[in-house]
């Protein structure tokens, strides 16, 4: 614990929208970025997530592929986030297929990540210390 407490935080200032189904899933995103200073909304779904995004852009999104009303994918392909766009957008999918992660690139994700994934996986990702897509 006392590592946690010693550790920057990266999202100080910064906000981040988390959008996933899976309460469980989603506590856990929450708590990892907020731990890390990041101010967190938690949407059910990717309609809703599309909605708070558009009513105040974020600086973070997570985001989970399979979702009811409007999956992970159609949420960034209705973002229309342009190429090297400030917000940094993770998906995170049970499905490692490489055409879902040149779909996810191509919708403008800066990140994919398999399930389950650890919370330093997490941080490494949006701060572009993992490999990406």
């Amino acid at each position: 614990m006392a590592d946690e407490a010693a550790a920057p935080m990266i999202g100080a200032g910064l906000r981040a929208l988390v959008i996933d189904d899976d309460e469980t899933m989603s506590d856990f995103v929450s708590s990892v970025l907020s731990r890390a200073g990041y101010a967190v909304t938690v949407c059910g779904d990717g309609m809703a997530g599309l909605n708070a995004f558009r009513a105040a852009p974020f600086d973070v999104v997570v985001a989970d592929e399979r979702m009811p009303r409007l999956s992970g994918l159609s949420f960034l392909r209705n973002l229309r986030l342009p190429q090297g766009s400030k917000h940094r957008v993770v998906m995170f999918t049970s499905m490692a297929d490489q055409k879902f992660r040149r779909e996810a690139q191509a919708a403008g994700a800066f990140a994919c990540l398999n399930k389950p994934a650890s919370a330093q996986a997490l941080l490494d990702a949006i701060a572009g210390k993992s490999p990406g897509i």
